[in-house]
């Protein structure tokens, strides 16, 4: 889980069985995607706090993994019991804690296994990364104990009465909390052995796996990889479901709808995105590209009529897109405010000044 609360607290051959699922352990399950093609899905309510999916590309000789959450002492277990072949590659497909903080698992269970990201992901993490997560360390377990007050109290954290939805989505949050606490401290971090800054093809028997460098706009290191056989496609988090995650000093919301046009052009049955279910058509991509496409325009439109930052905020106009994304539900409400609302606009907006 690469706490999304540190934005918080700091700066068609497709469905061997579309219904081959099975609990792997609490927390996730594991999706048959595809002969030898296995994603790790969580199962936590929408919330503050994730963790990472994970798929599992099972060759005639050896598997990649993609993406390395705090789950991955279980993730391992989950594939032991899939195959006893060995880990040779291991995609990192951006810098966040849920992502990257596993690859000393990966490395333990398998020393000879090599480390695939983005080449800027080798100065992130010991950089800004160090620091967002020191931040993280200190502040997570007082937010925790915050939600908790709420809880007890029947209130969310606005004061108001509790829903039934952020209940659920509160004790989910104190769970995961608790869970990073167990896993990132101390962990040291693995950084990748190859650094794929454009496309990378690897060939494992008959399967060609494609690491491909579609743009950024969720970091600067967003990386996907893309099994053109199967027309299956992981991600990161270039698409998050329910609400997109946004970093007003990480994201790069201008760049964004041209990665998920590139997505989109791939036409995949099947996309594992970093957080919620997999997606079995564009649709939701395309809302997303929807969304980042008018927050670019609006910034872009407003700059030019002399606003500031301040007046702008005020006048940008997101009522749709939220009903749109959130609906009637408080908890996707609560997280398109924080993740979108205001970080999407200000990276918007700090990119149409450049």
């Amino acid at each position: 889980m690469r706490a999304v609360l540190a934005y918080l607290l700091a700066p068609a051959l497709l469905l061997v069985s579309a219904a081959a699922t099975a609990e792997a352990a609490p927390g996730f399950r594991i999706e048959t995607l595809a002969p030898g093609v296995h994603a790790a899905v969580r199962t936590d309510p929408p919330g503050l706090m994730v963790d990472a999916n994970c798929l599992f590309i099972v060759n005639d000789e050896d598997v990649i993994v993609v993406d390395a959450p705090e789950a991955t002492a279980d993730l391992i277990a989950a594939l032991k019991g899939l195959t006893d072949k060995p880990v040779r590659y291991v995609v990192n497909t951006h810098w966040h804690d849920d992502h990257v903080i596993g690859n000393a698992q990966w490395r333990k269970a398998w020393p000879d296994a090599q480390f695939i990201a983005h080449p800027s992901l080798r100065d992130y993490l010991p950089g800004t990364g160090a620091k967002n997560r020191a931040g993280m360390i200190a502040g997570a377990p007082q937010a925790a104990a915050q939600m908790r007050k709420q809880l007890d109290a029947g209130k969310n954290l606005a004061g108001a009465p509790i829903s039934d939805e952020e209940r659920t989505s509160y004790a989910s949050d104190i769970a995961l909390v608790a869970d990073y606490m167990k896993v990132v401290p101390g962990t040291p971090d693995v950084l990748p052995d190859l650094g794929a800054a454009g496309d990378l093809i690897l060939q494992r028997g008959t399967r060609r796996i494609e690491i491909r460098r579609v743009g950024r706009g969720h970091t600067e290191a967003d990386l996907v990889v893309w099994l053109p056989q199967e027309r299956i496609l992981a991600s990161g988090d270039l698409v998050v479901w329910p609400v997109p995650l946004v970093g007003s000093d990480q994201s790069h919301v201008n760049d964004w709808p041209a990665a998920l046009d590139a997505l989109l052009a791939l036409k995949p049955a099947a996309v594992v995105p970093g957080h919620g279910p997999v997606l079995r058509d564009t649709g939701y991509i395309t809302q997303m590209r929807g969304l980042f496409a008018d927050i670019a325009r609006q910034a872009r439109e407003l700059r030019a009529r002399g606003l500031d930052l301040d007046a702008a905020r005020k006048a940008v106009k997101l009522d749709d897109w939220h009903r749109r994304f959130a609906g009637d539900s408080p908890v996707r409400s609560a997280l398109f405010r924080m993740y979108v609302a205001a970080p999407a606009f200000v990276s918007a907006w700090n990119a149409a000044a450049r």
